[in-house]
């Protein structure tokens, strides 16, 4: 039994399963989870894993942005079979090594495009960077604070859990800039 009592709850979305989300310190994980999960449990600093019914994960940022972590992601998305990375709409930094999200073959990577509300926000500098870094589209963008693109990932996200799914996520397109529509 885990220690963690949101792991012995009903999901709220028990067709919403089986991914983990990635990405730096304050990049809005956490938020997101939540909104996904349609959850009102307040959002606070992750300090270690957080696991949420249906192999629902939240990781901590220091996961990416310190190298002795490293190995903790890798052992953490392992048995996952789509990662979420957040890429923060006013950030010009990719947190990780390159390949690193790519270690274990199969693994569906889903890019998101965070805080897009922000008056500083730069979504076609945010797509283009995890571009660069073998993250392909779609590429979906969110906004806890306003609540854009979070019902479509959402939506999105369900899907891979269909029998079909099984060929990943570069068959949908989503929204974002010269990307494409969101089909959500």
């Amino acid at each position: 039994m885990s220690g963690n009592p949101d792991v012995n709850k009903q999901p709220l979305h028990p067709d919403l399963a089986d991914f983990v989300l990635v990405g730096d310190v304050g990049s809005g994980k956490t938020a997101l989870t939540l909104a996904l999960l349609e959850s009102s449990d307040q959002v606070l600093k992750t300090q270690a894993v957080v696991f949420h019914p249906s192999h629902v994960v939240d990781t901590p940022g220091e996961f990416t942005s310190r190298p002795a972590y490293y190995g903790a992601l890798l052992s953490t998305i392992a048995d996952i079979s789509t990662i979420v990375y957040l890429q923060p709409a006013n950030s010009r930094a990719f947190s990780l090594p390159p390949g690193l999200l790519h270690v274990y073959p199969g693994k569906r990577v889903v890019g998101v495009v965070s805080k897009t509300d922000l008056p500083d926000a730069d979504t076609e500098t945010a797509c283009r960077i995890m571009a660069e870094h073998n993250i392909l589209p779609p590429y979906f963008l969110t906004s806890t604070a306003t609540g854009e693109g979070v019902a479509g990932l959402r939506s999105f996200l369900i899907s891979l859990q269909a029998p079909d799914a099984s060929t990943g996520a570069n068959e949908k397109r989503a929204e974002c800039a010269g990307v494409g529509e969101n089909e959500f």
